[in-house]
């Protein structure tokens, strides 16, 4: 029993590394769910589906898959760059038949142009000829892009500057504070069993509401999408509270640069890895907002601060209470 507890820590801390991300040694970054992982799998479920049925339908007719698909845009290219391949076929065919001695009884007026003036007229009715080429040199790329779109920003942890922040909408950033002593989560709301799209086996999505400017309480979902654990949401908090509390923290040590590649679970490296970039992140503009919150922050009495961050955890005993009256425990 006791080895098996403990592979399911190791697994549960290695998975974390799904989720998670060290941007620099005091910051840590959580993947966002909905912009992110769950959109990017549903796009290539969509397209694998596409080439599912295609090739279906090919396989009932006899013939190989994407044959005809792969013939039509060489066709394509070949009638851009070699039309005499196609062009001459079809006047070799008209010669043969307009030379035999029954046609020029039949029609002794009609005579076929010479192969120049012949193939001038095809090319001229096509007009189109020159830009199909050019299509599919550009789909190929925009298909490429829509299966590997930008990483946007997920949730960051700065233990530096004691503060937890989301970019939103560009250029504002959604800020909460870690107090000095006491539980680093104190300045946000988070809900262990969030909305997790087709949830069929008892997992959640972590919801993390930032207090914004307007006292209001976004709430936004975090994580790999689909979740490596039933476990997962909570080892990712308690990730944060050792990230804040410990200078190297044991719950951290598979978490690197980058987010890791889930090579034995297909359906989450489906969902979450590919991007050809990641979504513009302009660091100096937030590091600059950062400060001037941190500034106003500090100006701040001690009592103010600690009824600020009870106003929050009000709000967190208010998700934890609703939770428990459906027997669910929000504790970490």
């Amino acid at each position: 029993m006791k080895l098996l507890e403990k592979w399911l820590h190791f697994y549960r801390t290695y998975t974390l590394g799904y989720s998670v991300r060290r941007v620099n040694p005091d910051e840590l970054e959580i993947r966002h769910l909905i912009l992110d992982a769950f959109p990017r799998g549903m796009i290539r479920l969509i397209f694998l589906g596409i080439l599912g049925v295609i090739a279906f339908i090919d396989f009932q007719h006899g013939v190989r898959p994407f044959d005809n698909q792969i013939k039509a845009i060489k066709y394509d290219f070949e009638w851009a760059f070699n039309p005499d391949k196609s062009i001459k076929k079809i006047y070799d065919i008209e010669l043969s038949v307009m030379s035999r001695e029954g046609f020029k009884r039949k029609y002794p007026n009609v005579k076929l142009d010479d192969y120049e003036v012949y193939r001038q007229k095809y090319l001229d009715k096509d007009s189109l000829r020159l830009i199909r080429p050019i299509f599919h040199i550009i789909w190929p790329l925009l298909l490429l892009c829509i299966l590997f779109p930008p990483r946007p920003r997920g949730i960051r942890i700065n233990r530096k500057k004691k503060v937890i922040y989301q970019q939103h909408m560009g250029k504002e950033y959604w800020l909460a504070f870690i107090p000095e002593e006491g539980d680093p989560l104190s300045g946000i709301v988070y809900n262990l069993y969030g909305l997790y799209p087709f949830s069929l086996t008892g997992r959640y999505s972590l919801q993390i509401g930032i207090p914004n400017k307007a006292g209001q309480l976004p709430f936004l979902m975090y994580g790999c999408y689909p979740n490596p654990s039933l476990e997962h949401n909570r080892y990712l908090l308690r990730a944060i509270r050792d990230f804040v509390r410990e200078d190297n923290p044991a719950s951290l040590k598979y978490v690197g640069r980058c987010y890791k590649l889930p090579w034995l679970n297909p359906l989450i490296f489906l969902f979450n890895v590919g991007s050809l970039f990641r979504m513009p992140f302009n660091q100096k503009l937030a590091d600059k907002q950062i400060d001037e919150e941190l500034k106003v922050w500090k100006k701040r009495t001690e009592n103010s601060k600690k009824h600020w961050f009870e106003a929050v955890q009000r709000q967190q005993q208010s998700v934890n209470q609703q939770l428990a009256e459906l027997k669910m425990d929000n504790k970490i």
